[in-house]
């Protein structure tokens, strides 16, 4: 039913509503309306554009969200090759060693050694390398969120990074960033399934560092002054120490072997030694 039909017919229109044009045309025939107006200089009201039927704005949208909404498209196989050729190796390599899915993404079934091989990043879309992930000495090479998984030991060492930001999600192994230039450890993840290997790098603190570590921790040879990001850290085997410039440990780290530090690193010794750890030789 139209709302014209639910109006009284008893009832007068109203004669004041509307434009001039409109009044014209209700009632004068259409071409004497029209050359009415344009004598007048009115013109007839433009037509509205039809409106996009646009989505509400989504303003909870969250910072990791909006980077997967942003993000690269999946490698293609041409990628994988064209990536495989800057190192030397060919398309035969890539149909060995990359198992294509069917949504685009690949799978590593084996160990991928790609030491030194002055690679820059790792193919958008290796969703998972299930045995060792070799990945040190290319100075150039950036962490890209790829893989997601590695099975076996990750070693990214010898490299130039800033952060683990960006490194898989999961290790069932190893991992190592010894001497890569880290300035902060944001990206590493709460348990590691072996050692951490921190060795050489630019840490002043500790923040950021797992709190389950199922081998050794190596922190030595950085300028950290601190190491109270240590508090509540469970350390399964031992934790290295040496060519560090604190002097005091917290206490209240569950260690399940010795502390390593170098006799000359008196005040830290004594230190360990007066909250009961156990400092091995």
């Amino acid at each position: 039913m139209s709302l014209d039909s639910l109006r009284n017919p008893f009832h007068p229109p109203d004669q004041r509503t509307g434009t001039p044009f409109e009044l014209t045309r209700h009632l004068l025939p259409s071409a004497e309306a029209q050359a009415l107006t344009e004598a007048l200089g009115e013109d007839e009201p433009s037509k509205l554009e039809p409106q996009q039927d646009l989505p509400p704005a989504d303003i909870s949208m969250s910072g990791e969200e909006r980077k997967e909404v942003e993000k690269e498209p999946l490698w293609i196989k041409e990628d994988y090759i064209k990536w495989a050729e800057s190192f030397g190796r060919d398309e035969a390599w890539v149909d060995e060693t990359f198992k294509f899915q069917p949504d685009g993404t690949t799978v590593v079934n084996t160990d991928l050694i790609l030491e030194a091989k002055e690679i820059k990043q790792l193919p958008i879309g290796l969703m998972e390398v299930k045995g060792k992930l070799d990945i040190s000495k290319n100075s150039s090479f950036k962490l890209n969120g790829y893989p997601k998984r590695v099975g076996g030991y990750f070693d990214c060492s010898y490299n130039d990074l800033s952060s683990p930001q960006g490194m898989p999600e999961e290790v069932g192994g190893d991992i190592s960033f010894e001497y890569s230039n880290l300035n902060f450890l944001v990206g590493l993840p709460k348990k590691v399934n072996g050692e951490l290997n921190l060795i050489g790098n630019q840490l002043v603190n500790l923040k950021g560092i797992s709190k389950k570590i199922d081998g050794s921790l190596f922190v030595s040879d950085n300028p950290l002054g601190s190491l109270n990001d240590l508090v509540g850290t469970k350390i399964d085997n031992s934790l290295s120490l040496q060519l560090i410039p604190a002097t005091e440990i917290p206490a209240g780290i569950e260690i399940g072997g010795d502390i390593y530090i170098h006799k000359y690193q008196t005040d830290l010794i004594a230190d360990a030694k007066r909250k009961g750890y156990h400092v091995g030789n």
